[in-house]
């Protein structure tokens, strides 16, 4: 009796330290959900003098605090004015003294107020105008109108990528109306006025010259995202904005191709130089082949080593990282977790030119040289070969590493050695030449060099041993 009371109080101990990791975990994995939110905003502009005047409010904010991120060129921020044009106190309540951050607090609005300067002599003809919206750190806008009060009259046609809801003259100011899903990042203006010749939920295309039906048919069946709104204006230049595309000529294909890579930017919050990955990412997601001959090749590559499951795993992952920012670094851990071997794949592409780099794969085992772990050593799987980065690890060999004219030099106290690359079948130690028939010690694999395994330890005398967690490899003359 004494033994079944005491194992009952050891069992209730640990079923205790269960509910509370548990609840910890849960606690913990709830705040990282709470962290992004979503909202709508209302934003009136006002042209007025040489600047825009930019009242906008913030709707369905949570209780918690928030951080407001300001245009860069904004001044004069304030709390925002209500209907009589006087400071909207009941909406102002949450914005902190600093006017940086809203406070915790029921209320679930906030006005805000701040003025952008445009140029000194107004806006111009042509002009695109960014960073121009206040937005809300770590949260998703779900719906924007915008009204634009132009006190100027410089008549024309104002652009924002969101649906045009109507546009009116008055006697003292010209008005417009837009309105539509997600967040809106950019306003265009231009003097000239442009026929809207194909009009659809996701698309608007302005041009004067897009007469031939057979086009406009055609574009009822362009396969574009279902992620918001965007303009399509036919000009002289092509221009790069969010939601609102230029473009010097008009097809499908070019069409397609520039609509779905720039909502896939917007969508996975890429940098507009962010080489290939628009490409590939717009390829999978309209299962296409988009952009250049590289992207299309590494689409393929992917989709022929995919398993059926491996597809379905990758689509999924793709998925998930929408709203958030993508690199190529994000998507070698979602490849190497969907294939379950790890690469750097789009890392090596991204800095290979347009030379492309196949499917590789990555030791993970851990690599100590001499007794220091090298976390950060790249070490891959090619054709059969270990390959070790080779900067990094003849660095902690002891020698220095350059590239010169007549290939790849190591130098050390006693050891100098030449790598000519390319097919060249030799290398040069200590000023004498030995040929390599059969295998090449050094590679170049996406922009850095790698040396073979079996040649490392060889040429630079190396003691080597291996296990399945661990690779020790030791330099007999140092001690560390």
């Amino acid at each position: 009796m004494k033994f079944a009371t005491i194992l009952f109080s050891i069992l209730l101990f640990i079923n205790g330290l269960l509910l509370t990791f548990q609840y910890h975990v849960f606690s913990t994995n709830s705040s990282e959900e709470e962290k992004a939110f979503h909202y709508t905003q209302d934003i009136e502009l006002v042209y007025r003098g040489n600047s825009l005047v930019v009242n906008q409010v913030f709707t369905g904010l949570p209780k918690q605090a928030l951080k407001i991120d300001w245009p860069k060129e904004s001044k004069k921020k304030a709390c925002g004015k209500n209907s009589q044009g006087e400071e909207d106190k009941e909406n102002c309540s949450r914005l902190n003294k600093s006017l940086s951050t809203i406070d915790e607090g029921e209320h679930s609005k906030l006005a805000i107020s701040y003025r952008i300067p445009v140029s000194k002599k107004g806006i111009k003809d042509g002009q695109l105008l960014t960073d121009l919206y206040a937005s809300l750190k770590k949260g998703i806008v779900d719906d924007t109108a915008i009204q634009i009060v132009d006190e100027k009259r410089i008549g024309g046609q104002w652009y924002t990528g969101l649906p045009k809801i109507g546009e009116q003259s008055l006697t003292l100011v010209d008005y417009a109306y837009f309105k539509g899903n997600g967040a809106a990042y950019e306003l265009y203006w231009q003097k000239k006025k442009q026929t809207k010749a194909f009009d659809s939920k996701e698309l608007t295309i302005y041009s004067n010259k897009l007469k031939n039906t057979d086009l406009k048919k055609s574009l009822t069946s362009l396969q574009v995202l279902n992620n918001g709104h965007m303009d399509v204006i036919e000009a002289k230049k092509n221009k790069n904005a969010n939601r609102i595309i230029f473009m010097k000529t008009l097809s499908k294909k070019q069409l397609q191709q520039r609509v779905v890579t720039s909502q896939i930017i917007d969508k996975y919050n890429l940098q507009r130089n962010a080489g290939e990955l628009p490409n590939i990412l717009a390829s999978f997601a309209t299962n296409s082949l988009i952009g250049s001959e590289k992207s299309k090749q590494m689409v393929e590559s992917l989709n022929g080593y995919f398993s059926s499951e491996q597809k379905t795993s990758w689509r999924e992952g793709l998925e998930n990282l929408e709203g958030k920012r993508v690199n190529s670094q994000v998507l070698d851990e979602l490849l190497s977790d969907t294939i379950a071997a790890k690469t750097s794949y789009f890392q090596w592409n991204e800095t290979s030119g347009k030379t492309i780099v196949p499917l590789l794969f990555e030791e993970t085992r851990a690599i100590y040289v001499n007794g220091l772990h090298m976390k950060d050593l790249k070490v891959i799987l090619k054709d059969g070969n270990i390959l070790y980065a080779a900067n990094p690890i003849l660095k902690e060999l002891g020698y220095t590493t350059r590239v010169g004219e007549h290939g790849y030099y190591v130098e050390g106290k006693k050891r100098s050695y030449r790598f000519p690359g390319g097919n060249h079948e030799f290398y040069v130690y200590n000023n004498n030449r030995y040929d390599t028939p059969y295998s090449h010690p050094l590679e170049k694999v996406g922009g850095t060099y790698y040396v073979e395994e079996s040649w490392l330890i060889r040429l630079f005398r190396l003691n080597y041993d291996s296990s399945d967690v661990r690779i020790d490899i030791q330099d007999p003359l140092q001690k560390k």
